[in-house]
């Protein structure tokens, strides 16, 4: 098991990728409980079950942004998750569904664990502190309209996020014990130009949304560290490829599914980056 995840860490640069498109399905989808299987066949002479992975979470680890969508959760063949599995010959289990926050995630998606998960990712909290509703309250021309929704996600990743995210991750240890359970954190998004004509993010309310991504990623790593689970932290992997930049990962906001990992950011910047976690 631990030479085929090697695998992903050595060759993840040097994958076959689609060119990367957007998905065309408009918004969030409602978080769904139906879960993705994704079965290989292995050859008839082995024996030996592939090791069970089970991915949790939001749109980031649904893939939503990399490809157009497979489902009403908008998830994506190109998501972390599937070629993670795909490269490490893991059963794959794709629970996570786009706009789930982290008690939709314990309330819809926990049925896909059991006591013989081997590993499991979680990847939400993007939606708890209102991405959505800061990105467009920001997108305006003035800037006092951004402060209000970043300073009550600010409050509440001060205050209830690392108790909210232990129970989450405490729910799924109980469903899975054996299984390794990998925190997931979120990509900063902006490098502080502004090159779209839509909608403008001054160079302040960019500074601001991403020291907002930094300390949800400081809150995800506080509540993994007190169930010993790992996190993996994209922030240096997406340096360079943030909104902007010349060689962006990252969804534009002129398209439908804004703000996320395209799927050069999700095999690039989130597969090896939680593939060396597997380790």
């Amino acid at each position: 098991m631990r030479r085929a995840i090697a695998v992903v860490v050595a060759v993840f640069a040097t994958i076959a990728l689609v060119p990367t498109t957007t998905a065309t399905a408009s918004g969030a989808a409602s978080p769904q409980h139906a879960a993705t299987p994704q079965h290989n066949a292995a050859p008839r002479h082995q024996k030996a079950s592939k090791p069970s992975y089970v991915a949790l979470g939001d749109s980031y680890s649904a893939g939503s942004g990399a490809l157009p969508p497979t489902d009403a959760c908008l998830r994506s063949a190109a998501a972390f998750p599937v070629l993670l599995a795909k490269l490490g010959r893991l059963e794959l289990t794709h629970a996570a569904c786009g706009g789930a926050t982290m008690a939709q995630v314990a309330s819809t998606q926990l049925a896909a664990l059991s006591k013989s998960t081997d590993f499991v990712t979680v990847q939400a909290g993007g939606n708890d502190i209102g991405f959505v509703p800061v990105f467009a309250a920001c997108a305006t021309l003035a800037d006092e309209d951004c402060w209000a929704p970043l300073a009550a996600a600010n409050a509440y990743l001060d205050t209830t996020f690392v108790k909210d995210a232990g129970a989450l991750y405490k729910a799924i240890k109980k469903k899975a014990p054996k299984a390794k359970l990998i925190v997931v954190g979120y990509p900063r998004l902006f490098n502080g130009t502004n090159c779209s004509t839509n909608v403008y993010y001054s160079p302040t309310e960019q500074a601001r949304m991403n020291a907002t991504i930094d300390l949800l990623n400081t809150r995800l790593a506080q509540a993994a560290k007190k169930v010993r689970a790992a996190f993996a932290n994209p922030t240096k992997a997406f340096k360079g490829h943030a909104w902007c930049d010349k060689a962006s990962w990252i969804t534009p906001p002129e398209v439908q599914i804004a703000f996320h990992p395209t799927a050069l950011g999700q095999a690039l910047g989130l597969l090896p980056v939680v593939a060396r976690k597997f380790l």
